[in-house]
């Protein structure tokens, strides 16, 4: 019996990992015909929720000049790291090990390239050792500025990590922590996201489409022993300096 594959979207905020993570699904249910699971991440659960709730500004406390303050951001980056460990543990793996093809809208890569703003890459990297690797990640790239236009038009309240400013960071951060992770041996695609939708899911499909045509099957196998955790040597070159990013 065959494990399933583990497949994530990325991208900044407003690349449209949600909706593309939805027509992959309906992808790989109805034209492909396996077993399929969307989640995302932050998850419904109860440390997901909580970070929900501070990423839209509605969990903080007011300073002594009366300013609304965040979560520290290291406490905010243990919280992503907690919830995702529940994520694996609850629901990614025992689907894995059962057959299911699993997409992730959102995963660790989320956290490396926005809160290495704020901190050292590899103090994320080691909180986040538990994680396994997926089979495929895809990046969905888009302009910021483009990005913020498809926010505007869906969204009432800017976020915590959604300031154009900030997102152009956190897209350079994206590509060279993906570079360093392909030189590791990861399967990252990046897709351009600027383009008519029919095309980017064309692209997504061609890339989707061997993964799971060549090995897939609507049954199960036993867990992969080979299925490996985050590497702990991921970060940005030394001289160019991990915490060099500033602050979100």
């Amino acid at each position: 019996m065959k494990r399933g594959k583990f497949i994530v979207l990325e991208g900044i905020d407003g690349a449209g990992c949600t909706t593309e993570a939805i027509k992959m699904k309906d992808y790989i249910d109805s034209k492909l015909k396996l077993p399929v699971h969307l989640t995302k991440e932050p998850t419904d659960g109860p440390v997901g929720g909580l970070i929900r709730s501070i990423l839209a500004k509605r969990v903080g406390t007011l300073s002594y000049d009366g300013s609304f303050q965040t979560i520290e951001p290291h406490s905010l980056a243990l919280l992503f790291a907690a919830d995702r460990v529940d994520h694996l543990e609850v629901d990614i793996k025992p689907k894995l090990d059962n057959g299911v093809v699993v997409i992730c809208d959102r995963y660790y890569l989320s956290s490396l390239a926005y809160q290495s703003l704020h901190m050292d890459l590899k103090w994320l990297e080691a909180i986040n050792a538990k994680c396994i690797t997926p089979d495929l990640t895809i990046f969905i790239q888009v302009p910021p500025l483009v990005a913020e236009r498809r926010r505007n038009r869906s969204r009432w309240h800017v976020e915590l990590y959604e300031e154009t400013a900030k997102l152009e960071r956190v897209a350079e951060n994206y590509l060279q922590i993906i570079e360093m992770l392909k030189r590791r041996g990861q399967h990252i695609v990046v897709i351009d996201g600027n383009r008519p939708p029919r095309e980017v899911q064309r692209d997504i499909r061609a890339v989707v489409r061997p993964l799971l045509t060549t090995t897939a099957t609507p049954r199960s196998r036993k867990k992969d022993p080979q299925q490996g955790a985050l590497q702990l040597d991921i970060g940005l070159p030394e001289e160019s300096g991990p915490e060099a990013k500033g602050a979100l």
